[in-house]
């Protein structure tokens, strides 16, 4: 349920900026939501997947930016925030192939740290790559698009479990304040279907 208000706030709050100009240096509002499909310990899994692209048009093709999302994974959710770049291959014809690169950061910001007794539990995020191509629409009146995107998002993350007495100096490399941490490393895999609309 936060995640779905979550994903309703950031669509509502980026589209306030949304211009539908396609003149050199104009704004370009890219949302995307669909499904993240791979595998976790042999089993398949189906994830959610959310994302508002923010840039510029530099050329007649070309537009670049930033972007901020959220995907969640089995127990826990990632924001991803990082730059991306966006190609047309024919921007004037109705439908066109469309290419996509962003590069970043999934941070763990909305996991709250789990405390209990001498017992500590937390995630962290890591680095994303994500390459896609697909099609792109305009509208009738071309005041908007529509993206049918087919892509690869390779994620990194961790969780960590940490034992000990808080406040007790650090022993060896552990971190301050524990005997021992357990830290189970992840690399998420994906297959991306996202539908998405240009502003």
């Amino acid at each position: 349920m936060k995640s779905t208000f979550l994903l309703f706030v950031l669509f509502f709050i980026s589209s306030q900026f949304s211009f539908s100009q396609r003149e050199i240096g104009s704004y370009i509002h890219h949302v995307e939501i669909g499904p993240l499909m791979g595998k976790l310990n042999d089993d398949d899994r189906i994830n959610l997947s959310f994302q508002t692209f923010h840039g510029v048009q530099i050329d007649y093709h070309n537009r670049v930016g930033f972007f901020v999302g959220l995907d969640t994974y089995p127990g826990f959710r990632l924001m991803p925030l990082g730059f991306g770049w966006r190609h047309e291959l024919n921007p004037a014809k109705k439908y066109t192939l469309n290419f996509a690169l962003d590069v970043g950061y999934g941070t763990s910001c909305l996991e709250k740290r789990e405390i209990e007794n001498n017992r500590e539990a937390w995630y962290e995020g890591g680095g994303m790559v994500a390459p896609a191509i697909g099609i792109r629409k305009k509208s009738k009146k071309g005041r908007h698009s529509f993206t049918w995107m087919l892509g690869y998002k390779r994620q990194h993350a961790a969780s960590f479990e940490g034992f000990g007495t808080i406040g007790r100096p650090p022993i060896g490399g552990i971190n301050p304040g524990f005997d021992s941490v357990l830290e189970e490393s992840y690399i998420f895999n994906n297959l991306s279907l996202r539908w998405g609309i240009v502003f």
